[in-house]
């Protein structure tokens, strides 16, 4: 053999391997088992698999090593991908994508399919496409089903993507699916019990978790994920209070070689949990205070002073806890969690304290370093947003607790008192003076009519309005507001008064300035005293009417600090608690059935046997309330928005009636729909005025007459309807002479004769012609006032002589007031000095507006009698209605008629909110709404310009 040619022995070789691959192939078909070609197993396996396990196995190495732990939150179980190292790996990951591929389309003889789908699953995991590799991972559990390695491993796989995708419930039945077959294979456990963990935690079932880690462990080998795992576990036992296991995993991790970080974390847990079960504050503070004294937890010196700081407050020791919060910040680090932590300490310790200034300044730190993944930060940035208007309303309750406690002192007492809160106040201008924050060394606490103090030399209460630190500083900048800098001398009130600020008596400064000028505290300090003492005594509550209006002040702050808990911060145990102590204070208050609804709904998830209380006491004191109906029937808006639905069409169908002059027909229907008093009372008032006027045209004056004033006794305060009825009565009595010789009390139309109040018109509604292009609305002196609108009253007449209607005739919620500037509004756009009008766009170009229009007639013949304003019907292209009111002249009355009649709208329109919207435009603008898609601009636009 030694000496034959290298070419026989290459034939040789060459033939004994084929012998062999054959045999091997004739064996394979004779036992039934797939063929594979050898030389694409030899190239899948060491030119591909190899290369692309290497490849993943690098990368999941790296983004392991990457990852930085917050180790004040709880450890994640696993490190997952994120946008970034999905973003620097997504080439790698192509690439593995296509080595897999090629196998798949190419070497359909291998025996490397299943591992070639696998790697194509974790590439597109590692990549960030998780849909693709769940579907991945479900081919392979599905087609390599009888392969446990794959099958468990593919189905592991797939829960956390789909875990990764959000869908915890699909990805809790894959892992019962891999809990089925957890015996059949072991190389998958150690990961299936962590990804079972995740689920747990993610689903807020922290026991369950702590026995999936705990056998997690048993069957892991990689030493870091290890130790990640401990000090996770020692978390979660301490969250749930086994302190000694928690202490146990704690203490692995500080015996361990783990990075210095997390034994620093771990031994900080360990004198937590060792001296809340064996030694007191002092002995954990000294511990601390050895840690800080390390030089090697110089970058971690803001989380012991944060740890010092939290024992202090433990035991009431409020004064070293804040000095030791204010040393946690003034530590140089870069750890933003841990500073949003301090500032929030603080900013909740201030506003418990009733302290507000102070605690909007730490609220306002804590919005500026709140990192994103910061536990509940949305609660906390809700809380920031309404911070100012929660303050508001607490300080109101504060401030009117205190006033009441003042007036109930007897006259001593009143004296004693006042004088000692002047004193403080001008102690506090002094200590502003000179650049020295007061402080105090005793922990406030909340003032109740209980544990006040009668000897007001004693009474230091931060939660007493005018002993907080925030108000220390209001006397100066009160008595400058009212009075000026003064000298002392006979009648000082009557001198200098060039220099005086005007301001209402008896009002107090809530806010205290941010700095005290110098100048302000340069007055005579008896005639500075004299004034704030007057001031607080023109405050104090001391008549019935004042103590009222002092209580009203309660109840409506009380209310609106549970409605922002609840609504705004979504803190509905703190709500509970503001409408539970305005039950407490006003148990026969009218808000009684909204607030037993409130507490009823708030307390459904976190105290059943609160909730049940609450819901007996509305259903047994409030039978009959929308709030009652809703809890018997959940369903019960959705029914009602229904019917009202329903009702709205009646209406419409009715009122065409009532244009066809079917009298009967209207009185019929309409009798019918109020016997069964079904519906809102708005449209049951106003179908009850078609058939009065149905009626008017049927009967004479006196039973015309008395369907008036059953429609007044019955929806007695109808903001629309009881002051047409009104106006109806007045006319009658002012003309019963000569109305009670007609046959009927409403006669037909007849142009040449004075028409009675308030007739609508017996014809449909004009549509103006429409025109291409540019339409601007005729000039006011063309307008005319549509038929239903006229009243006999002398026409002509400009919005500023508006005729004034009785109280009485409007509804609390019709009109307003003064309507403050708008420093929102482009003036280019919505000038002051213009012609406008006010437009209701229906944006659907077949709906019936007749009703609606005639709803419209009613709201501005009671408010705008007499005055030179109609509405009008414009159709744009087919596509939508314009129905414009005016015109106004200038910007503040178009403004006010939106302002009075935007709340009355559902009302008058009976057609669903969503289809119309409404806005103001000017004469020049009108023009220029030529189709749908520039109405909608419009609309968008001017919805920006408001506040």
């Amino acid at each position: 053999m030694a000496h034959l040619p290298v070419s026989v022995i290459r034939f040789i070789a060459v033939a004994c391997v084929a012998t062999v691959v054959a045999a091997c192939a004739a064996d394979q078909r004779k036992r039934g088992e797939p063929e594979y070609d050898m030389m694409e197993n030899l190239t899948a396996r060491y030119n591909i698999v190899y290369h692309g396990r290497k490849i993943i196995m690098d990368v999941e190495r790296e983004l392991f090593a990457s990852h930085t732990d917050n180790y004040q939150q709880l450890l994640p179980v696993l490190i997952e991908p994120t946008e970034t190292t999905a973003a620097s790996n997504a080439t790698l990951m192509d690439s593995v994508i296509g080595k897999a591929l090629n196998i798949i389309n190419k070497k359909t003889k291998s025996k490397y399919i299943n591992e070639a789908y696998m790697l194509t699953g974790r590439a597109n995991y590692l990549k960030g496409n998780y849909f693709n590799a769940v579907e991945f991972f479900t081919y392979v559990a599905n087609t390599f089903g009888d392969m446990p390695e794959y099958r468990q491993a593919a189905l592991v796989w797939k829960a956390r993507s789909l875990m990764q995708l959000g869908n915890l419930t699909a990805a809790g039945l894959v892992l019962d699916t891999v809990f089925m077959g957890l015996e059949s294979e072991r190389k998958s456990r150690g990961m299936a019990f962590a990804t079972q963990a995740k689920h747990y935690l993610l689903t807020h079932d922290e026991a369950s978790a702590v026995t999936m880690l705990q056998q997690a462990l048993e069957y892991t080998q990689h030493k870091p994920t290890k130790l990640r795992w401990h000090y996770l576990l020692g978390q979660l036992l301490e969250q749930q209070g086994r302190n000694e296991e928690a202490y146990a995993h704690f203490t692995r991790v500080v015996r361990s070689n783990a990075p210095y970080e997390m034994s620093f974390q771990a031994g900080l847990h360990r004198i937590q949990l060792l001296t809340k079960d064996h030694s007191t504050g002092e002995e954990r503070v000294r511990l601390l205070k050895r840690m800080l004294r390390d030089s090697k937890n110089k970058d971690f010196r803001d989380q012991i002073y944060y740890q010092i700081a939290a024992v202090y407050y433990a035991d009431s020791n409020v004064s070293e806890a804040l000095t030791n919060y204010q040393l946690a910040l003034q530590q140089q680090n870069a750890n933003r969690y841990q500073t949003t932590l301090t500032y929030l300490k603080l900013a909740d310790h201030y506003f418990n304290e009733a302290t507000y200034h102070t605690a909007k300044q730490y609220y306002d730190s804590v919005g500026m370093s709140l990192p994103p993944d910061f536990p509940d930060a949305g609660a906390i940035q809700r809380k920031i947003a309404n911070l100012d208007e929660l303050i508001l309303q607490l300080q109101v309750v504060a401030r009117q607790d205190s006033l009441q406690y003042l007036a109930g002192l007897d006259e001593h007492g009143r004296n004693a008192g006042i004088d000692s809160i002047v004193a403080q106040a001008y102690a506090q201008v002094q200590a502003s003076k000179q650049g020295v924050k007061g402080k105090t060394n005793r922990r406030p606490q909340r003032l109740t009519f209980d544990d006040v103090m009668v000897s007001t030399e004693v009474y230091t209460d931060n939660r007493f309005y005018f002993n907080n630190p925030d108000a220390m500083g209001m006397g100066q900048v009160e008595f400058r507001r009212r009075w000026g800098n003064r000298q002392l001398g006979d009648n000082w009130r009557f001198s200098d008064m060039g220099q005086a600020v005007p301001g209402a008596a008896g009002r107090l400064v809530e806010e205290a300035p941010a700095a005290v000028p110098e100048e302000a505290v340069e007055v005579d300090s008896a005639a500075w005293a004299s004034a704030l003492r007057l001031t607080y005594l023109e405050a104090l509550p001391d008549t019935k009417e004042k103590l009222a209006a002092s209580h009203r002040q309660i109840h409506d702050a009380l209310l609106s600090v549970g409605n922002i808990y609840r609504d705004e911060l979504r803190d509905y145990e703190e709500a509970a608690k503001a409408y539970e102590e305005l039950l407490r204070r006003y148990p026969d208050t009218k808000e009684a059935a909204l607030i037993y609804f409130n507490l009823y709904r708030i307390y459904t998830d976190i105290n059943v046997t609160k909730a049940d209380f609450y819901r007996d006491r509305l259903l047994g004191e409030f039978p009959d309330s929308l709030y009652a109906h809703i809890v018997r029937d959940p369903m019960y808006l959705e029914k009602q928005e229904q019917q009202q639905r329903i009702l709205d069409e009646v209406y419409g169908n009715i009122y065409t009636r009532y244009t066809q002059r079917e009298y009967q027909q209207v009185i019929a229907e309409v009798t019918h729909i109020l016997d069964q008093g079904q519906g809102r009372q708005q449209t049951l008032s106003q179908l009850a005025y078609l058939r009065a006027l149905a009626l008017g045209r049927t009967a004479p004056l006196d039973t015309f007459e008395h369907v008036l004033q059953t429609i007044a006794a019955d929806f007695p305060d109808d903001s629309l309807i009881a002051p047409l009825v009104h106006q109806h009565l007045a006319f009658i009595e002012a003309n019963r002479d000569t109305l009670a010789s007609r046959q009927y009390a409403l006669e037909d139309m007849d142009e040449s004769r004075e028409r009675f109040v308030d007739e609508p018109t017996m014809t449909l509604w004009p549509q103006l012609v429409i025109r291409r292009g540019a339409d601007r609305p005729r000039p006011r002196k063309e307008l005319t006032v549509a038929a239903a609108g006229q009243t006999g009253l002398p026409p002509n007449r400009g919005l500023g002589s508006t005729p004034r209607i009785a109280g009485r005739q409007l509804a609390k919620t019709a009109d307003v007031g003064e309507i403050a500037p708008n420093t929102y509004r482009d003036m280019v756009l919505l000038p002051d000095s213009a012609t406008y009008y006010f437009v209701i766009n229906v944006m659907n170009a077949r709906v019936n507006l007749a009703p609606s229009r005639f709803g419209i007639g009613q709201f501005n013949r009671t408010r705008y009698t007499g005055v030179g304003i109609s509405h009008q019907l414009k159709v744009v292209n087919n596509e939508t209605q314009l129905v414009y009111i005016g015109p106004f002249d200038g910007y503040e009355q178009a403004k006010l008629y939106e302002t009075r009649i935007r709340p009355l709208l559902p009302d008058i329109m009976k057609i669903p909110s969503a289809i119309y919207n409404t806005f103001l435009i000017t004469e020049e603008n009108f023009g220029t709404l030529s189709d749908f898609s520039k109405i909608d601009d419009y609309h968008a636009i001017y919805q920006e310009q408001e506040p």
